[in-house]
């Protein structure tokens, strides 16, 4: 599998030469003819993790680029499409283009300006929605790892309190006492009570 970048370029941003020794650097290689590079990844979870590297080293460099896991993006195909088809397609991605096309009308580098203002808020929405979903599917981790570790200690005999779960669960007690509600509904364990001791016992 592999994970493509196409990149648009500007007069003030960085060279094609600096920015392609950038993404040298960071494993891709330039497809002869095209401003697209490419990079050998082993599955998508791997490959979004390499767009995500190079977000942060392309931040700042005053270029556009569009990433995609598996199938290469279009390379730009000069002037078989117009800029209002080209505006379009900017359309469903979220930009205003009318705004973008009133400018330029009457100001060429202020519409490339805020041009390259929006399409640097998509990007930092989409990188904003990935390192939540990474920090969504942590947090789940961390709980589906708790949970087994419940799971074993509590088949040794006379179970485990909840301090002595609480040690090893490597969550917050607010969790891991839902968690551990969670279990007794399911009747994966039970809670049994010995004076003002409470041990949870494995079913």
């Amino acid at each position: 599998m592999k994970a493509f970048v196409k990149l648009v370029y500007f007069s003030d941003g960085k060279s094609p030469a600096e920015v392609e020794a950038i993404m040298k650097g960071l494993g891709f290689t330039k497809v002869k003819g095209a401003s697209i590079f490419e990079a050998e990844v082993m599955d998508e979870t791997t490959g979004n993790t390499q767009i995500e590297k190079l977000h942060h080293a392309l931040k700042g460099l005053n270029l556009l680029y569009e990433p995609s896991i598996g199938k290469a993006p279009e390379p730009v195909l000069g002037q078989q499409m117009s800029y209002k088809d080209r505006m379009g397609k900017w359309k469903d991605i979220g930009l205003d283009v009318d705004e973008l096309s009133d400018l330029l009308q009457y100001d060429s580098e202020r519409f490339k300006a805020r041009g390259l203002e929006m399409m640097k808020a998509q990007l930092e929405r989409v990188a904003a929605e990935r390192e939540r979903e990474i920090r969504e599917t942590e947090a789940r981790e961390r709980v589906e790892r708790a949970r087994e570790k419940i799971l074993s200690a509590v088949r040794a005999e006379g179970g485990q309190t909840f301090q002595q779960l609480a040690s090893l669960a490597g969550v917050d007690e607010d969790i891991l006492t839902q968690m551990l509600d969670d279990m007794v509904k399911r009747g994966k364990i039970v809670a049994k009570q010995s004076g003002r001791r409470v041990a949870y016992i494995a079913v």
